[in-house]
């Protein structure tokens, strides 16, 4: 059979069954997350914050990315507080990225970083039922060619409503997803697959998982509103 001897054929289907038995076990493991992703604590804001010590102390909280809206609040006009907001940050420590809550403001978005647009980890294409734009292939290569990497920021019900028939297009574009739960005010823990992970748009699977999860909303911080999440470490740089 094949050239095979007995022996021989008895070793390939071992192996084989082996083979499949080792990607079972790969899947139940991710399923039941019996692996960790190196996550840590990030937060989100579009709130004025004028003090160094502000970001002083939520670094020694464990935050360790800032991402900031970058344009005024119902309009595309590069905001002022960006540049120096970011520059807060980075001297506490932390790394830093934008996001506009129109995708349609990525430009001025990015163009709001001025100097420290080098040192943003991403750009986040905000993927929300309001005000219900939809990513664009131009969106994306738009921000690779400002020189920044481009995420995707969403979550499965509002995928689904505002993308139609597209689900998967943009499955290449890492994922920061958006889970918020009111648990995670109480016991906030850096942990990227908490909430479990569902599955929508070619994300979320064993080989393709979110880069990051929004965790909480509207989460009081030294005296200012900000949302919670936690992030991949190994994306960040």
């Amino acid at each position: 059979m094949l050239g095979l001897g007995y022996p021989s054929l008895r070793r390939f289907v071992c192996g084989f069954v082996l083979l499949f038995a080792s990607v079972g076990i790969l899947i139940y493991a991710a399923q039941y997350r019996w692996f960790a992703i190196p996550s840590v604590k990030a937060i989100d804001s579009a709130m004025i914050i004028d003090s160094q010590s502000w970001f002083d102390e939520a670094y020694a909280d464990g935050v360790r990315l800032y991402v900031m809206h970058a344009v005024k609040w119902g309009s595309c006009e590069p905001w002022a507080k960006t540049e120096p907001q970011l520059a807060m940050a980075l001297k506490a420590g932390m790394k830093i990225a934008v996001y506009t809550r129109n995708p349609k403001c990525w430009e001025n978005g990015i163009l709001a970083a001025g100097a420290l647009r080098e040192h943003l980890q991403f750009f986040a294409i905000d993927i929300e039922t309001d005000p219900g734009v939809p990513a664009t292939a131009a969106m994306v290569s738009g921000v690779q060619a400002m020189g920044v990497r481009p995420v995707i920021y969403s979550s499965s019900a509002m995928w689904q409503k505002i993308m139609g028939e597209h689900l998967k297009e943009f499955s290449a574009v890492p994922l920061w997803d958006g889970d918020a739960r009111p648990e995670a005010h109480s016991k906030w823990v850096s942990d990227v697959l908490s909430p479990p992970p569902v599955a929508y748009g070619g994300w979320n699977t064993f080989w393709n998982m979110r880069i990051g999860v929004q965790q909480a909303f509207e989460y009081t911080m030294h005296g200012v509103p900000v949302d919670l999440n936690s992030f991949d470490g190994s994306f960040l740089r």
